[in-house]
């Protein structure tokens, strides 16, 4: 059982060659996140505070198959994807060589990361990573970014939003029935990414959510696609165009909050054994 498991590469070596659709919903995810309202919140943050993207190094830690590197690459950035899932930077490598993108990919756990990598990037960023660990190692994760990124750099990160309702309800529905297969998976909410800001003193930060709307309408499409669904209403294999669009919503209720901010130099966040 796979539901409350802490984050290793065994585990997650598993999920990725259980996912033979995830190549098809890369594509998903990218379309979504270039012209979409948290991947526009991103780069419009990203080119307000670092720099144009063309002319910057990122990292992605704990990058699975690295959409938003993919994106970033796409605009001219040089990207490095950082996960300890052989067989996720498998995938991405894939995805990148059949694209024509360069990329470096490094095999490494994030929370015994070579100081080599220190301050070496302008952007760190992950989506979908740090809520799969537990205190300490979920700050651990999260200075981790810190460390990656030089002085005036920035950190994004995005996490599942614990007010997101449908997500939480489909999550524990699937956990009940030992089909839950993504292990330890503990969302964030607003004031623990402000908590987190606060403690990193994080300048210029912000938390930032997902259109609201389109990722509703988007779980309705995944409960319409279940069994028990399609036994008591019938099937529905149609599926409608989503169309995102922002709203006032977003930013507390998205299925995913993402926590911005620009790395102090004043501040050493090195943790000391």
């Amino acid at each position: 059982m796979l539901t409350q498991q802490t984050s290793n590469p065994d585990l997650w070596n598993q999920v990725w060659n259980q996912s033979s659709q995830e190549k098809r919903e890369f594509w998903e995810w990218v379309a979504r996140d270039s012209n979409g309202v948290r991947g526009t919140k991103i780069q419009n943050y990203i080119r307000t505070h670092v720099g144009a993207i063309s002319q910057l190094k990122t990292i992605e830690v704990g990058s699975g198959l690295g959409v938003f590197s993919f994106i970033l690459a796409r605009l001219g950035a040089e990207v490095t994807l950082l996960d300890y899932s052989e067989q996720a930077l498998s995938l991405a490598e894939e995805c990148f060589q059949k694209n024509g993108l360069k990329a470096k990919f490094i095999h490494q756990d994030a929370l015994a990361l070579d100081s080599d990598l220190y301050g070496k990037y302008d952007i760190a960023m992950s989506f979908g990573t740090v809520e799969h660990f537990r205190y300490p190692q979920r700050l651990q994760m999260i200075e981790t970014h810190l460390n990656c990124v030089r002085n005036g750099g920035a950190i994004v990160i995005s996490a599942p939003n614990k007010a997101f309702f449908p997500h939480e309800i489909l999550k524990a529905n699937l956990q009940r029935r030992n089909k839950w297969e993504l292990g330890y998976e503990g969302a964030f909410n607003r004031r623990e990414f402000l908590k987190l800001s606060r403690q990193l003193q994080l300048s210029n930060s912000k938390v930032i959510g997902s259109a609201f709307l389109s990722d509703f309408q988007r779980y309705i499409q995944i409960y319409r696609s279940t069994n028990i669904f399609q036994k008591i209403f019938g099937s529905n294999s149609a599926n409608s165009q989503i169309l995102q669009k922002s709203t006032w919503l977003d930013d507390y209720f998205g299925a995913d909050l993402v926590l911005l901010g620009i790395k102090n130099k004043k501040v050493s966040y090195e943790r000391k054994s």
